[in-house]
């Protein structure tokens, strides 16, 4: 018998899922809280996103897919606000969402969107609140202990201590309420959800979080979408390496820009930078810019933006390889997404859960030097035999990791967390 069917509310509010990553603040996080979305519905769960809205224009309800909507909530200006000013958007944020979810939902009176094999959940109509980033948990939180539901919270980054000296100990704090906020969800949840092993640890040693209520559900990649080019030897001999993340200086796209100046130039390498900047770093582009000239590599450094997901796809598969040069990562979807397009990715081994995110022949470096990553880039491009079975060895192991996978795992969380009555009690107080 199969189990039961789950309705899912889960909250992304700085940011929509519909969102292309690398665009302002938008990232993997986009990408995952969809993705395990539309797969959740795969397996017969409807999801509920829920999201700020940051566009007038933005409709209430989008039906992104059978099973999946998106809800667009008034909390501030209808405008795109950096993250540093997201603070101010939690409390309305809260408001709404409460309101949203114990409004009567038209959609349940609708025979064509009910199982009729299924039993109704009880009132209000909603299984768990599943929130990602600390901004969504403050303001859902409350609003889950409220209908007596479970709360699960998902960080996809967590905060670098205060006073942390280098970037190697995570994002940046972009507000003072974030270590806050972040104790506070992730001590008042009934689970948290960690994307890596790497994470789980964080949140664990840092907020003080049992074991018994951290659990590990890793992306997943969707393999045909991200799949290798036909001419592997084409992109191996006049390489195109690519950079894609946020502009900003966690993600390390400088260094990315220090490899290029160290590679033979008879090599004829161009280096793709893909990515947005957020207003906390606007500045940023324009320093890039005058790196590459200072380094006299601005000639060969294409600045596109952001791309969307087809564009990201084709640039994955025409790269010879992926720089994945962050500072600190809670996971990489971008490793395992250049891995299911058959490229080869160099990593710093501690960008914390990085080396979960590549495969076991996958090129993860101990140092930042950009000499160091030159020589082991130039010496993965100059073995034809090496390159293609770097290529394979990539493409084969991204294949173990879909998207179905990883929302079984994470229904199967949901389903052990809903049948634990009542939720858990170590809820801490409200927060602002």
């Amino acid at each position: 018998m199969s189990a039961p069917s789950l309705r899912i509310a889960a909250v992304s509010l700085h940011t929509s899922p519909l969102e292309d990553p690398g665009g302002a603040d938008a990232g993997g996080m986009n990408v995952v809280v969809l993705e395990q979305s539309l797969a959740l519905a795969r397996l017969g769960h409807r999801v509920d996103l829920f999201t700020r809205r940051s566009d007038p224009a933005a409709p209430d309800v989008v039906e992104v897919a059978a099973g999946v909507r998106l809800h667009h909530l008034d909390a501030g200006p209808a405008a795109p606000l950096a993250k540093s000013a997201m603070e101010q958007a939690i409390a309305p944020f809260r408001a709404a969402l409460q309101e949203a979810l114990t409004a009567d939902d038209p959609m349940q009176d609708d025979p064509t969107q009910v199982d009729p094999t299924q039993t109704a959940s009880p009132s209000p109509g909603w299984d768990l609140l599943h929130s990602h980033h600390w901004f969504s948990g403050v303001a859902a939180l409350p609003v889950a202990r409220e209908l007596g539901i479970p709360h699960l919270q998902s960080f996809h980054s967590v905060a670098a201590p205060k006073g942390a000296g280098s970037l190697d100990a995570g994002e940046p704090a972009e507000s003072s309420g974030r270590i806050p906020g972040e104790q506070f969800t992730a001590t008042g949840s009934d689970l948290v959800v960690a994307v890596s092993e790497a994470e789980a640890r964080t949140v664990g040693e840092r907020y003080g979080v049992p074991g018994s209520r951290l659990s590990v559900v890793r992306p997943g990649v969707d393999v045909e979408r991200f799949r290798p080019c036909a001419d592997v030897e084409e992109r191996r001999i006049r390489p195109t390496v690519l950079f894609t993340a946020r502009l900003q200086p966690l993600k390390g796209p400088d260094l990315a820009l220090e490899v290029l100046a160290r590679l033979d130039p008879a090599l004829g390498a161009r280096l793709v930078l893909a990515g947005g900047v957020s207003q906390d770093f606007a500045e940023h582009l324009e320093e890039l810019r005058g790196l590459a000239r200072d380094l006299g590599v601005a000639d060969r450094v294409d600045f596109v933006g952001s791309l969307g997901r087809d564009e990201l796809a084709e640039a994955m598969r025409c790269a010879g390889a992926l720089l994945l040069t962050s500072w600190s990562e809670t996971f990489g979807l971008v490793a395992l997404e250049a891995q299911a397009s058959g490229t080869p990715v160099l990593a710093w081994r501690c960008a914390g859960g990085v080396q979960e995110a590549i495969g076991p022949e996958g090129h993860v470096l101990e140092s930042r030097d950009p000499d160091v990553w030159a020589e082991a880039l130039q010496s993965l491009l100059g073995d034809a035999g090496g390159y293609r079975t770097a290529v394979r060895s990539a493409r084969e192991f991204a294949a173990t990791r879909t998207w179905d996978a990883a929302a079984e795992s994470l229904a199967a969380l949901y389903a052990t967390t809903v049948t634990a009555q009542p939720p858990a009690m170590h809820f801490p107080g409200a927060a602002s």
